[in-house]
């Protein structure tokens, strides 16, 4: 993204040194860099986000963190993009204030998780998809749940390990990212001793890959915590 913002950069200061830039060639110059920028700073803020993760001792602090609290205060963040994407993104499941069951882990790590399904959720839905993240508790107070599922094209059975590798992406997908994203979630999972799934969210059809309403079989990805009982007053 930086060789891109900076060649986009040039190439307007030259038009505008030939006399040769237009009000509108400059506007559209200006909003590829903007892009780029915010492409860059995607990728600096998920290398940050690789090195905390990989960080034993910034892991090891822990304390009892509400997960459906982080999950929500999540979507929040990302409702204006999923409404710029036509995107129906809401959270299912339980209330904090309800809430029974804790996760022992960082608060800052788990927040990274949530942030980087929903990102990714986001990334692959297409407009006017449905993008869901859910918190359950297991009633004998066993586990708590995350889940982030959405209507995208779904991951292929093939590739569903390859995924988590760092930088990888699938071919011919045509979504632009870092390919961090899910790097860092699995990372994060297992600094938490917890177990990660990924299946589709809906049946597969036999042929095409796709639901009736045309739709894709979308990504489930499903992440089980331990879990302690939180302490009342």
């Amino acid at each position: 993204p930086l060789a891109g913002l900076r060649t986009q950069a040039e190439l307007v200061q030259r038009e505008i040194d030939a006399g040769r830039s237009s009000p509108d060639e400059l506007k559209r110059s200006l909003a590829q860099i903007a892009r780029a920028s915010e492409r860059a700073a995607h990728m600096v803020n998920q290398l940050l986000s690789m090195a905390r993760a990989e960080d034993a001792e910034h892991a090891l602090r822990r304390e009892p963190v509400d997960l459906a609290e982080v999950a929500i205060d999540t979507v929040r963040d990302f409702v204006p993009r999923a409404l710029e994407r036509r995107i129906d993104l809401g959270y299912d499941g339980v209330v904090p204030d309800e809430s029974r069951l804790r996760v022992q882990g960082h608060p800052v790590l788990l927040g990274e998780l949530v942030r980087n399904l929903v990102d990714n959720a986001l990334l692959y839905t297409p407009a006017g998809g449905v993008v869901t993240v859910r918190v359950v508790e297991d009633p004998f107070g066993q586990v708590v749940v995350l889940q982030v599922e959405d209507t995208g094209p779904g991951i292929a059975p093939g590739e569903r390990e390859k995924v988590f590798q760092p930088f990888y992406r699938s071919l011919g997908s045509g979504v632009e990212g870092s390919g961090l994203g899910l790097a860092i979630v699995q990372e994060i999972v297992q600094q938490h001793d917890a177990e990660l799934t990924l299946d589709d969210t809906r049946v597969r059809r036999a042929a095409g890959g796709e639901s009736p309403d045309g739709q894709g079989p979308g990504a489930r990805f499903t992440i089980r915590f331990p879990a302690t009982v939180a302490k009342t007053a």
